[in-house]
């Protein structure tokens, strides 16, 4: 839970491995120049292997092989792929940029599954919410870096699509931007809040969330009572 950017990134039709990597490597360059310009904190090398793939894996829904009506995910590996992540700011969580290639099927249940996974391409998330715990300042640079490093990805020649949960992509609106990080970090503390006093009352294990190292978690709770997530929450634990 909390503000997100999703995001994928197709290569031009025709692209191979070689053309792959060399996008890679601009995206790379781009992103060290928002480094050196203070706009990320670090960029770190493009892996290939497979314990940097992982962050690749894509997923598919199929119906479930025994239980009728019921969907199932499979887990689809990159075949080949050149990725590295971007550590954009304190508790920003990273950004990966890279471009993959995928299997045509996989094997579920003793049945194939088409992926509809064509060329190279790549899709990821990166949640910017938890960077508001050091002021508007903070999460502002990081979330809008993010929004900047993949719009600028269509100048290298990859088609960029941005899904941002915050509504500062595309108008790249500050105040939509602050509006939600406030209603959402309201949600928020306000849900923290409640679950914190319900397992007092119950004798359960302490609650443990980002939110409520909030430097401003009291009046961001006083927010989310009074636009009633506390008391939905409330009716749903008695």
């Amino acid at each position: 839970m909390g503000l997100t950017i999703h995001f994928k990134l197709f290569a031009p039709a025709g692209t191979d491995s070689a053309s792959a990597r060399e996008f890679v490597r601009a995206l790379r360059r781009r992103a060290q120049g928002f480094k050196r310009r203070g706009r990320v904190d670090a960029v770190l090398p493009i892996g290939d292997d497979r314990k940097s793939l992982r962050w690749a894996e894509d997923y598919k829904c199929v119906p479930h092989p025994w239980k009728p009506g019921c969907q199932s995910g499979i887990e689809i590996p990159a075949e080949e792929g050149f990725i590295f992540p971007i550590e954009v700011g304190e508790d920003c969580e990273p950004l990966w940029l890279g471009l993959c290639r995928y299997p045509k099927t996989v094997l579920m249940g003793g049945r194939r599954y088409r992926t509809g996974l064509p060329g190279w391409r790549f899709q990821r998330f990166s949640k910017t919410q938890y960077a508001s715990l050091h002021g508007w300042a903070h999460f502002r640079r990081c979330h809008t870096a993010i929004i900047d490093l993949l719009a600028g990805a269509r100048r290298l020649g990859l088609t960029v699509e941005i899904n941002d949960e915050g509504d500062y992509w595309p108008g790249r609106g500050l105040a939509a931007l602050r509006r939600n990080l406030d209603e959402m970090n309201g949600a928020i503390a306000a849900a923290a809040g409640v679950m914190k006093d319900w397992n007092e009352e119950v004798g359960g294990a302490p609650v443990q969330a980002p939110i409520l190292a909030h430097p401003q978690f009291e009046p961001l709770e006083a927010v989310g009572e009074a636009r009633g997530y506390a008391s939905r929450l409330r009716k749903v634990l008695r």
